[in-house]
């Protein structure tokens, strides 16, 4: 054994018997997030959340980590939004329509003939929603909006807005809510979780929603005819409980920041389009009927007088909803080549 190797195991000795112990390395401390969804497992909502986290996980090296309570582990959908502002939640996915009023800027997206597109029009939303929407979000940290196109789906045909008449149906939101009724429907409030109840006893004649929802709640399974046609979409958007950003050191800030905005909506609108497709493939795959509503123009006209009147209220609360929806087509022309 050479001179400094002895001197130094000599070293190591002495230290140990007097008892002193080396120091480790400090751990880096890992943060864990809380995200409160409402949609069961395998809801492309939940697929995104999971994709995600992996992705933060993966980029802070395991410091950042992402627990997720499905199927309104944390409280039911119309809390969702509530749950993220005051803490309940890091954070939470929120359906829009749920809470009629809350969200109007947000909303007038949804009023048919606004976006193109499911994909275009998440990046387009997530873009200038931060800033044009912030007003309708305090307290949280808007990391993506997702819109997507609604269908009905219904255990009778329904072939024109004629055949919408007196029927009761489901409103996915308050816009589908506006735009059933100048069909002549009876646009009816029912949450989420009792969709399929509500189809298969008899209480509702259809259910306003999106492919991903047939699937997520087993639609298919006491509807079996879907009706299509511009009538308009719903949006869910993904939130962060602003203390819970604002105590993140700065660099997972920085990678929460990054998978914000267009780039959130880049993982959580891709996957939504897609399964939107794949969804749809599966209806026919299962025999459900499909069905284009003949008379586009009845609902453009029908279209434009719900948001003729968005304008109106708004103009009322001294909101210039014409610039916001300028701002939104805008963006969705700037995003319309990605599909």
């Amino acid at each position: 054994m050479g001179f400094w190797k002895k001197a130094a195991f000599a070293a190591c000795a002495a230290v140990a018997a007097l008892g002193f112990v080396m120091p480790r390395p400090a751990f880096a401390q890992v943060t864990e997030l809380k995200a409160s969804l409402f949609v069961p497992p395998g809801n492309v909502f939940h697929r995104a959340m999971v994709k995600w986290a992996d992705t933060l996980k993966e980029n802070s090296g395991g410091r950042l980590v992402i627990k997720i309570f499905p199927a309104g582990q944390m409280g039911p959908a119309p809390r969702q939004f509530d749950l993220a502002r005051t803490g309940v939640a890091d954070i939470a996915v929120i359906f829009t329509g749920l809470t009629p009023g809350r969200f109007p800027l947000t909303e007038l997206s949804n009023v048919p003939g606004i976006l193109n597109g499911n994909y275009a029009s998440s990046l387009a939303l997530s873009d200038v929603g931060p800033t044009l929407f912030a007003s309708e979000y305090p307290g949280v940290k808007l990391i993506n909006i997702v819109p997507i196109e609604t269908e009905i789906i219904s255990r009778s045909e329904i072939k024109s807005a004629n055949d919408l008449k007196g029927k009761r149906i489901r409103a996915a939101g308050s816009v589908q809510s506006d735009v059933l009724k100048a069909l002549g429907a009876v646009p009816t409030l029912v949450q989420p979780g009792d969709m399929n109840d509500a189809l298969g006893k008899g209480m509702v004649d259809g259910l306003s929603t999106a492919y991903s929802g047939i699937f997520s709640w087993k639609l298919d399974d006491v509807g079996k005819y879907v009706a299509e046609g511009d009538m308009g979409s719903v949006t869910f958007a993904t939130v962060m409980n602003r203390k819970a950003y604002d105590k993140l050191p700065a660099d997972l800030k920085k990678l929460i920041d990054e998978t914000s905005g267009v780039g959130g909506a880049r993982i959580f609108g891709r996957l939504s389009a897609d399964d939107e497709i794949e969804k749809r493939a599966l209806v026919v795959k299962r025999g459900i009927k499909i069905d284009q509503l003949a008379d586009q123009d009845v609902l453009k006209a029908a279209g434009q007088s719900i948001l003729d009147q968005a304008i109106k209220n708004a103009a009322a609360k001294g909101i210039d909803a014409n610039m916001v929806v300028a701002r939104i087509k805008a963006a969705v022309a700037k995003y319309a080549a990605e599909k």
